[in-house]
């Protein structure tokens, strides 16, 4: 009898938990989603499989770094939300700023065009490697994320991820190396383009 009080206590404290969360981080949840996908009916939807996901994983998620992994996991959902759905590539109208940048600038258009198709490029390399990070391994996403987009030190992103310093370079360590064997060879052709 013991054991199952035990257990409602458990879930129940998990619950207030996830329920605490929710309601500080679904305004901000949202926005992040709605930044991203830019399409209201898409950010509710993105919005609330990220609060399943954490409910779904409430045992391993450090309630800390809650907002964080929220906020990433939204990002990086919508961004793969739009890939998916894009079935053909606009090239962009430019706004005012970028006109005026270019005509006030001495490189030619042709110059200027394919800077900025290296540059998008180049992002949607990085956007791919986080897609893939993300699948492959949620703690490797989880540290480098971190770690290194949110440029949070390094002895902190252990501490909140509950493991320590040693493991977590060597949790770096291995994404990175993961992150080189798998996409070097296109990011040294873009590189070299």
């Amino acid at each position: 009898m013991e054991a199952k009080d035990e257990q409602v206590g458990v879930e129940s404290i998990g619950k207030t938990a996830f329920d605490v969360i929710y309601n500080d981080n679904y305004d901000i949840v949202y926005k992040a989603a709605m930044k991203y996908s830019r399409n209201h009916h898409t950010a509710e939807e993105i919005t609330q499989k990220v609060f399943l996901k954490l409910y779904m994983n409430m045992d391993h998620i450090n309630i800390n770094a809650a907002r964080s992994w929220l906020l990433l996991t939204a990002k990086y959902m919508a961004l793969n939300y739009k890939r998916d759905m894009a079935r053909e590539y606009l090239v962009e109208e430019m706004d005012e700023d970028e006109e005026k940048i270019l005509s006030e600038s001495c490189e030619n258009p042709e110059d200027t065009f394919f800077r900025k198709m290296k540059e998008r490029e180049f992002m949607k390399l990085k956007e791919d490697i986080f897609a893939a990070l993300y699948k492959k391994n949620l703690r490797w996403y989880d540290a480098i994320t971190i770690t290194y987009v949110l440029e949070k030190p390094q002895k902190e992103v252990a501490e909140n991820m509950g493991v320590t310093l040693e493991v977590l370079h060597s949790m770096l360590y291995r994404a990175r190396q993961w992150i080189k064997k798998n996409f070097e060879e296109e990011y040294d052709h873009l590189n070299n383009a």
